[in-house]
Formats: C-alpha cells, structure tokens, sequence
C-alpha cells in the first residue's frame, strides 16, 4: 500500500511539475521547483474550473503551514475532487493574488502537506488539475474568471474578494453539491460554450470548433451557436462547412430567421450568387413580413463578374428589384415602420458603384425610401434646422460620423482635415459608431474637440449630435455602413455633407454637399450627385506623410524572379471588371519577362487564364497572388516593384498614395467618373502626368514602354520623389475646407 500511496502522491506533483503553469511551489520530492509563469494557466484549464477564496490574513513566513487554519478547508475540497469520477475534466485554482513571494512558498507548502496527509487515505489522483493561481495581471484575471464554472465556498473565506462584485457573479456551488450528475453536465455544457467563446476571440479560433461543435451536438436548438460556429468557420477559411453548419441550424430551428440571414450572405460571400439570390426569394415566400429578406431577394449584388453582360443583367434584376421594393413597402403601423428600419439598417448598395454606370437615379430612388423610412421612425430629427447664431466669437461646430473612425482606407483620407483645424474659429466633434479602436482612432481622437465611441446606438448617437447644436455634420463615407446610411437619412444639423471615402452620391435628401476634388470631377460631375457638388481645391485633401523605411525583403521572399519586370497592383477584387482583362494579357505578349502581383488575390484567377489563353499563353507563367501583407511587408514590395498599373472605371486612393511614397511610376486611365479618377488627379497635382494614358491602347503602350526604357522609367521616378511632397501632410486643403464652410454657412444666414 505504502509504495501504491507513493506512486500517486509522485505522478500528482509530476504533473505539476508538467503544468509549469500557475504556481511557484516547491515540492519536497524530488526537489521540483514549479516557475510562476501565469501567462501558460489558461492553457491548463479544464473543462470544469473551480475556485477557492482562503482567507490568508494569518499565513506567516514563520508558522508550520499545516497548523493553519484552512488546511482542513483545503483538505476537504481536495477529498471531494480527488475522488470525483469526472476529476480529469476538473481544475481547482486556489486564489492567493494576495500574497508576497514569500507568502505564496508557505502557501504552497500547505498545499503539498495537504496533499501528502490524504495520500494515507488512498485518495490522491494525479488527474485532478490543482494549484496557486499566484500574482496576476488584470487582462490574466479577466479571462480566467470568464472561464471559472464555480466558486466552492469554504469555512475560512476572503470575506473581502468573495464580496467584489465582480467575484459575486461567479455561481457558487457547495461542496456536497458538485458531485450531483446534474451539476457536473451544466458545467460541461457552460465549459464548452466558454472556451469557444475564448478560442473565437483568440489568435487561434480554430481552436472553437471543436466546443462549439460538442455543445450543439448536446444542445442542438442553440442558434446563436450555429452562428458564432459558423462565423469561425468562415474566418479560418472553411467555407463550406460554416454553409453546412447553417443547414444544420436551420434543420433544428426551422423559424430561426437569422440563420436563414446569414445562409444567404455565406452563399454570396462563397460566391454562389445566383443559389443565395434564389435562395433569399425562397425565404422572402416563408416569412413576407421580414424586410431584410426582400432587401436580399431584391437588391443583393454579387462582388465580381465572370463577363460584361452579367454586369447588365443583374443591373436590370437590381433595377426591378428596388422598384418593387419602393412599391411594396408599407408604414402604415409603428410595427410595419419598424420593419422596414430593421430591413434598410442591414443593406448597403455598397456593390452597386463597381459596375462603372451612372448611378444617380437608382440611389436617388433608394435614398428617397431610406429617408422615407427613418423620418417615419424618427420624425422628431427629421425637420430642418436652423443655422444657430455664429456672432459672439462663438467657434462654428464641424462634427465627423463614421463607423471608420480607424485605420481604414477611406476615413484616413480626411485625418488632416481634423489635424490642421483652425481651432481659433472650429470645433471639432467626432463620433465613432464602429468598434475598432486603433491607432488611427486615437489620432481622430487626438484631434477633435469632443470625442465619442458609440458603437451601434443609432438612437444615443443622434441625440447626441442634436445635443451638441452642430452647425456642419460631415460623413466621411457614405454607402459602405448601413447604420451610418440610416443615420444620414435624418436632418440632424443644418449642413450636411459628404466626402468621398466611397465616392457615389448617397442618394439621400438629407445630404447638402458633396464634397470633392476640383483635380478628380468630370466637367459634367454635377449630373452625378443629388447633393450640390464642391470641387475643393487641387485634391481637397492632404495625406498623413508615409514614412518608407529601407528595404528588409528580396523579390524571392514574395515569390518574385530577380530578373522580372514587376508590375503591381493591389486593389480589391471587386474593382476588376471583366472587360479589362485583356490588357494584363497583352501587356505580357509584348514584355516577355514580366511578372504581376496581385495583392488581397485581387481579380479573378480563372478570368486571368481565360485572357491569358486568347493570346496563347499561361497565366501562371506570369501572375503571383498575394494576401493582405503587414505593413513593412507591403512596402518593401512596392519598394522592389518596377510599375503600379492602377485599374480603370475604379481607380487607387490610398494604394496609389503609397505608390507614390514609394516613387513607383503609376499606369493609370481617368474614367467618366470621380471614383475613377483619383489617380489622375493625384498625378495633376504634382505635375507628373507621364503615365496618365487617355485609352487602354495608351495604357498598354505606356506599361510596355516603362518596361523597356530604363531611363524613361528612372526619370518618372525621380519626378515623383522630388514633387510628392505637395499631396502630404499640407494643411491648405483644411483651409479650403473651411473656407467652403464658412460660405455655406453665411448663404444660410
């Protein structure tokens, strides 16, 4: 018995010692000295953690650790587990926060004495999880205790930490209670849907899956889980199983409508367009009465093209489809306006814009039906506003809202609006409706007079701008959130305008300007816009300088030939139309040694073999695909690259800003619209308008000609490395702003 007892008590402290997780014990046997190393506890928790709260007011460095008060405490739970027949799925943490280094030595002292005096009563497993959970940081505590199942209370407790609110609320179970089947399956179940939780937030979700998937299959009527399952599926790259995992939700819970909302979006995102379109129909028929399924059914875009002639015909469907929509919708109860509110909050017509066509009418008739179903929601921020007297000295109030108040492409255009503020005569008011809290957040923040975070609360948003009495309200963006869309189509200040971070007119009669680039517009460009457009100045807009430190990678790291000509280009799929595939084709049948990187995957592969084949060659001959790269990453390959070739109809902004940080020569084509003429437009203002082709026929001249004329191409870099200064940090498109607001403001008054 004796060398039995010995064999157990060894393998507990082995394990211990494997832990090397959460207390700095010092066993007696062979002579384990156990690392505090709190970072590696999590890891070691179990399916069911419990904790313990002993009142240490009287553990001295000087008294035997067994005479203490809570051996017997800690002797009676160890019993209790050590023989629980689910003692492997178990964690028991002692919490000794408290204690000095010192005090945590005899604490574990205890601890390993403990242990030794139930070993003469056969009862110690080496399966069961015990120890210290010794100093913690915050963020460490935090998500331990999301994790705890109980609390075990004991005779000798913390009084103190038991009552701090945030221990409170940690479900406590008795002693004689944790043995009871029932208990030990509520906490099995509550584990799972905690670590998922956990593992889904994590830098490694994938480690979700597996709790997920045993909860549902114990708790098959869960469909938040289906969701939150399915959404890690979708980000770890597992597309058709997040698809499968829908169906299974909605096989289970047959009326759970938001299942069915998000089958729909993973078959549009997965590309099964027209299956997500019909399928949306289909659940349009089950439940009519569920506005954001007509919004789908009739309005859904998909992100890219196989041909040209699909762009007409799902342009016509959509054509058709905000039609009906216009004349089916009914507000005739505050249910029926509800409805429709929950339906347009979750529709943009983000995609609409990529098919390069005017616009105007369709998000005219679509901006009319938003501001149509937001003033019959809200009609006490519906009515006009009077500009509020400017005399007295009083600041004039220019307020920023956005859901990108963030490192995001088409907010970050206008930091230096707020930067070079003219404080003497404005005030800055920003609100932030997203939840992204970055760096670029924090400059935002930086430079407004008043700063909110108001993720999702439409209704404390606009009470707040109404608070705040603004005499302008600019949006940087408006299209790419549906929540800011809902929220312009209110009159919440007397001027409202918005700026290109998505480069359509909104539609909306709420919105007074928009505010552009004199460089970018079309004569014609006010035919474009409901709202009255303003050509600002040059660009109207003044970067953050981009800072481009030397060179760490070779053209080998991103799968580059040495000898290639490099051309790159990195937008977003949906900015490749299906016409222009032909010219990445023609400009390898005449330079035989290039080489295109295609950044976020960019257009379409299959496309690319298709044109590449017309003029009898193979795509994977010359295309190398790239996803999103980290920063440095990225401009070490704009660094290494020879020629940026922008795309047409929809144009480079911020991409073709770090071109030019980079003195890349950039191939670009202004199209019939300011979206697409960004590039253009940067490149007027600095006077190098070299690479500015009036046709894709000169386009490919141009890529071809920089590809053979060395010195051609070092001198349009030369260009851009002595005039690029002028679209950074320059504080005259803030002065132009103002300007602009000034007169607006005095032509109210």
């Amino acid at each position: 018995m004796l060398d039995r007892t010995k064999n157990s008590v060894q393998k507990f402290f082995e394990s211990l010692g494997k832990l090397k997780a959460f207390w700095g014990f010092s066993s007696l046997m062979d002579d384990y000295i156990i690392s505090n190393c709190n970072a590696m506890l999590i890891n070691e928790l179990r399916n069911i953690n419990l904790i313990i709260f002993p009142d240490w007011s009287n553990l001295e460095t000087t008294m035997p650790s067994a005479s203490f008060a809570n051996a017997e405490d800690l002797a009676n739970v160890l019993r209790t587990l050590f023989t629980h027949p689910a003692r492997q799925d178990i964690t028991l943490l002692i919490y000794s926060q408290s204690l000095s280094d010192e005090l945590q030595d005899n604490a574990n002292s205890l601890l390993f004495e403990t242990v030794l005096k139930l070993s003469l009563e056969e009862v110690v497993s080496e399966d069961l999880n015990v120890g210290l959970t010794g100093q913690l940081t915050i963020q460490e505590w935090s998500i331990i205790k999301s994790l705890i199942n109980f609390r075990i209370p004991i005779n000798n407790e913390d009084r103190y930490i038991i009552q701090q609110p945030e221990i409170a609320q940690v479900p406590r179970c008795d002693l004689s209670e944790i043995e009871q089947p029932t208990i030990y399956e509520a906490a099995r179940l509550e584990s799972w849907q905690r670590w998922g939780d956990y593992f889904a937030d994590s830098e490694s979700p994938e480690n979700a899956i597996s709790y997920y998937s045993k909860y549902l299959s114990s708790c098959p009527h869960q469909i938040n889980y289906y969701l939150k399952l399915s959404d890690v599926l979708y980000k770890t790259g597992q597309m058709p199983a997040a698809i499968t995992t829908l169906q299974n939700g909605i096989s289970n819970c047959p009326q759970a409508e938001e299942l069915y909302y998000w089958l729909i979006i993973r078959l549009k995102q997965s590309q099964n367009y027209l299956e997500a379109r019909n399928f949306a129909q289909q659940i349009t028929e089950k439940f009519p009465e569920n506005y954001v399924f007509k919004m789908l059914s009739y309005l859904m875009l998909p992100e890219t093209y196989h041909t040209p002639q699909e762009i007409d015909t799902y342009r016509a469907w959509f054509q058709d489809g905000l039609e009906k929509l216009i004349q089916e919708i009914t507000m005739n109860s505050p249910n029926e306006q509800k409805k429709a509110f929950i339906g347009i909050s979750h529709h943009t017509n983000f995609f609409l814009a990529y098919q390069a066509k005017n616009d105007l009418v369709l998000q005219q008739q679509y901006g009319q039906l938003v501001h149509q179903i937001m003033a019959a929601n809200y009609p006490q921020w519906s009515q006009a506003r009077p500009i509020y007297s400017i005399s007295n000295n009083r600041r004039i109030k220019i307020g920023y809202l956005s859901y990108f108040l963030c490192s995001w492409s088409g907010t970050v255009l206008f930091l230096n609006w707020l930067k070079y503020a003219d404080n003497q005569n404005f005030e800055i008011y920003s609100y932030h409706i997203g939840h992204q809290i970055d760096a670029a957040t924090q400059l935002f923040q930086s430079h407004s007079t008043k700063f909110y975070h108001l993720p999702n609360k439409l209704e404390q948003i606009c009470q707040q701008v109404i608070d705040d009495r603004l005499d302008v309200l600019i949006f940087p963006e408006l299209g790419m959130d549906a929540t800011t869309l809902c929220i312009a189509g209110l009159r919440l200040a007397p001027i409202q305008c918005m700026a290109w971070g998505q480069p359509v007119t909104s539609g909306l009669p709420t919105i007074d300007y928009f505010l552009s680039s004199e460089l970018m517009e079309p004569v014609n460009g006010q035919y474009h816009y409901t709202e009255s457009l303003v050509r600002l100045p040059g660009v109207g807009i003044s970067y953050p300088t981009i800072e481009v430190d030397s060179v760490n990678r070779n053209r080998l790291f991103f799968g580059l030939r040495e000898d290639a000509i490099v051309y790159i280009s990195s937008q977003a799929a949906y900015k490749y139309l299906p016409q222009y595939d032909y010219v990445y084709a023609e400009i390898a049948r005449q330079v035989p040694n290039a080489q295109f990187m295609f950044l976020r995957s960019g257009i379409s592969q299959e496309r690319l073999k298709r044109a590449f084949a017309a003029v009898g060659l193979d795509s994977l001959d010359y295309c190398v695909f790239s996803p999103v790269l980290p920063r440095d990453d990225y401009f070490d390959l704009l660094s290494l690259a020879d020629i940026y070739l922008d795309t047409f109809d929809w144009v480079g902004g911020n991409t073709t800003l770090d071109a030019i940080a980079c003195h890349l020569p950039i191939v670009t084509c202004p199209g019939e619209f300011m979206r697409g003429r960004h590039s253009y437009g940067f490149l007027q203002a600095i006077a190098v308008t070299q690479t500015i082709a009036d046709d894709t026929s000169q386009y490919i001249q141009i890529a071809v000609r920089l590809a053979g004329d060395i010195d051609w191409r070092y001198s349009v870099r030369e260009a851009l490395k002595l005039s690029s200064k002028v679209l950074f940090d320059n504080p005259t498109a803030t002065q132009n702003l103002e300007a602009f607001i000034k007169q607006a403001i005095a032509a109210r008054t």
